[in-house]
């Protein structure tokens, strides 16, 4: 075993300044999965109940909705902020990305990003400052996300050692998912919503502490976004941006398509999949916790397969694994137009497992080997920017989730599920050109 704080170490997990990332991610993701776990409900009782001029900004909303809409419920207004929120999440990761490019110390940007959504939360406790203090809470949650990523992608030159990290850190990542809500939802009920948001300041501050105690000296260097780059993998010009439209683009089809399990699938489900287990109904939304924990479990077999699959000289490249990927969730999709071709509803379970455990695949697949290929060939000097170009993969997949479940009861399911399929096919098409362009490069390299 290497030292740790060096780029030789075998393994993600023993390097120090993996798990500050990786920490710091998991904390920032369960604070944020915290507040969006209760934030309409909050919107609905706290916000635009009653007065809404005892909450900063709250009667300018509801003027603007209701100009453009008519009168609406506290409910709707409740769902046009939360839609706004995400957007911000989402939008904010390529900003931060770029200012990280532009002042070069990741590091300061993100304890500044990690404070600012701490001042979030705490003006968050009062109804009078909750939406503006929501506003900084999510712009500060994309800039924080942002520059972790791509001070990640700068740790290892090695590809399959980067597609490992990534890997591993969203299994990070997904636990934070999974405890922000657990946690904060059961404060929330027992002790009240200002606990709720306390829990999450916590996570923040534990978060930072951690990520301040992973730097040092030695580290100065990915600090500053110097860290070691990938050298057969230069890729200069038009065939750079070509590979990173191609690929971002294939992670945004993969993406869309998968964004439907935590919509239409569960409705779907419902009407179905035979939710009886001896005599007891498992509620239809455990299933996206199996999705979190089917992720986590794959996580960890990647991390002993890719090892075992190297030593025998097997070694998947980054564009290969993203078409994969694509692979098995077109397949995952097809699985359920199969199940929905008999038009039962009293279907086996299994039909929603074996799906679940084809768009699972290809999360683990996609996800990693997308951040590492862009640390691979994207410039150093615009890698947060590209970075967050690759997380706007959830801005878009909301969008197409909402418009393509609409069309939901007005074709047959067998050809709603196709039709999504069909979208992560197209994701496969584009990484197989991103394949063809790598392997080009990789060729006009070695001549």
């Amino acid at each position: 075993m290497h030292a740790q704080g060096s780029g030789d170490i075998t393994t993600p997990l023993l390097d120090r300044r993996f798990l500050g990332l990786a920490m710091m991610e998991f904390w920032e993701r369960f604070a944020m999965a915290g507040v969006k776990s209760l934030l309409v409900l909050l919107l609905v009782d706290q916000v635009f109940a009653g007065d809404t001029a005892q909450a900063a900004g709250a009667g300018t909303l509801r003027a603007m909705y209701e100009g453009w809409f008519g009168r609406a419920s506290p409910v709707a207004l409740a769902s046009q902020v939360y839609g706004y929120a995400g957007a911000l999440l989402y939008l904010s990761v390529p900003v931060g990305g770029l200012i990280g490019d532009l002042f070069a110390n990741r590091r300061v940007l993100v304890h500044a990003g990690a404070a600012a959504m701490l001042v979030g939360l705490l003006l968050m406790v009062q109804v009078r400052g909750f939406l503006p203090g929501l506003a900084l809470f999510m712009a500060a949650t994309g800039t924080v996300k942002g520059n972790l990523s791509v001070q990640l992608g700068q740790l290892y030159p090695d590809e399959a050692l980067r597609q490992r990290g990534y890997a591993a850190y969203l299994g990070f990542l997904n636990g934070g998912v999974i405890c922000g809500p657990l946690v904060c939802g059961t404060l929330a009920a027992l002790a009240g919503w200002s606990y709720a948001l306390g829990a999450a300041a916590l996570a923040v501050a534990i978060g930072m502490v951690g990520y301040a105690a992973s730097g040092g000296r030695g580290d100065a260097a990915a600090a500053q976004g110097a860290g070691p780059r990938p050298d057969p993998a230069r890729v200069a010009g038009s065939r750079a941006t070509a590979i990173l439209i191609t690929v971002i683009l294939s992670v945004y089809f993969c993406w869309a398509a998968y964004e439907q399990l935590g919509d239409i699938f569960l409705v779907w489900a419902r009407g179905h999949i035979a939710l009886h287990i001896a005599g007891w109904q498992m509620p239809v939304g455990w299933f996206a916790s199996l999705d979190g924990l089917f992720t986590l479990l794959l996580i960890a077999m990647m991390q002993a397969l890719m090892p075992w699959l190297a030593r025998r000289g097997v070694v998947l490249g980054a564009d290969r694994s993203i078409m994969l990927g694509g692979v098995s969730c077109a397949c995952g999709y097809g699985l359920l137009a199969l199940a929905s071709a008999g038009g039962g509803t009293a279907l086996s379970m299994l039909w929603a497992l074996g799906y679940i455990l084809l768009i699972d695949i290809a999360v683990v697949l996609v996800w990693p080997s997308g951040l590492s290929l862009i640390a691979a060939v994207a410039p150093p000097r615009y890698a947060g920017w590209w970075t967050g170009i690759f997380y706007l993969h959830g801005f878009f997949a909301s969008l197409w989730a909402g418009l393509s479940g609409s069309f939901y009861g007005h074709m047959p399911d067998t050809r709603f599920w196709l039709l999504q399929a069909g979208v992560a096919g197209g994701g496969v098409l584009l990484a197989l050109i991103a394949v063809m362009l790598v392997r080009d490069q990789a060729t006009t390299t070695s001549a």
